[in-house]
């Protein structure tokens, strides 16, 4: 039969059809992605990796799926060239503890410049000098970037801009300085991976190592609750 897909008939040998099967899986092995830096399509650096797992609280991960990091530039590409407003239909990479179920989503897409400051006041949310803006938060985090780039045409004159949301899920991390800036270590990791993806010139503003600078907030925050 023509096709390189492995297609057998029934036979009513179960001999047959186990080597049928044995044959289809050749080439094809799979190695899971359970590390730390394996994970969001490996965008995750040797220095943010210890800040990962403080966050999901793990030492392993379930498996991860390859392809988010391709798929996400090329919407961004996409919804630029189209002067998007608003990123409709993104995906999210998950780093998802193998036990128990913490997880960890980071999402990105295209914002509007009024959008600078909507995190701002939010609850457990502070300031940090980063890109555009940056609120970071125990439970969640926010990148803005500007990015100019020779892949989206026109972003010499009206650069692009791109926001990261980080969001920890059914995690036991306390509300903590130090919480909060091992998520901004981590979106700042994906982010870094995704800008020089797309080649943002200068990195879109970011530095090749995260800077953790606190900026003066409007408001102290009690202990948000776990």
């Amino acid at each position: 039969m023509a096709g390189a897909a492995c297609v057998y008939r029934k036979t009513g040998l179960l001999v047959a059809g186990a080597l049928a099967l044995a044959a289809c899986g050749q080439g094809q092995e799979h190695r899971p992605r359970v590390t730390a830096q394996e994970q969001c399509d490996g965008t995750i650096s040797a220095a943010a990796a210890p800040a990962l797992k403080r966050a999901v609280v793990t030492e392993g991960f379930t498996d991860a799926p390859t392809g988010w990091l391709d798929e996400t530039a090329a919407k961004l590409r996409e919804d630029y060239a189209k002067r998007a407003i608003v990123s409709l239909g993104t995906s999210e990479c998950v780093a998802s503890a193998d036990r128990p179920r913490n997880h960890l989503s980071v999402e990105f897409g295209v914002y509007r410049e009024r959008s600078l400051g909507t995190y701002s006041g939010r609850p457990y949310m502070y300031p940090y000098d980063m890109g555009e803006e940056a609120q970071v938060g125990y439970r969640w985090t926010v990148l803005y970037v500007r990015c100019t780039s020779d892949q989206l045409k026109g972003s010499d004159r009206r650069p692009a801009r791109f926001r990261g949301i980080l969001v920890v899920e059914e995690s036991s991390t306390p509300d903590t300085a130090a919480t909060r800036e091992d998520n901004l270590v981590i979106l700042h990791s994906v982010a870094l991976a995704l800008v020089r993806k797309l080649g943002c010139v200068n990195d879109a503003g970011l530095p090749s190592t995260p800077v953790i600078k606190p900026l003066k907030p409007a408001k102290v925050w009690p202990p948000g609750p776990i």
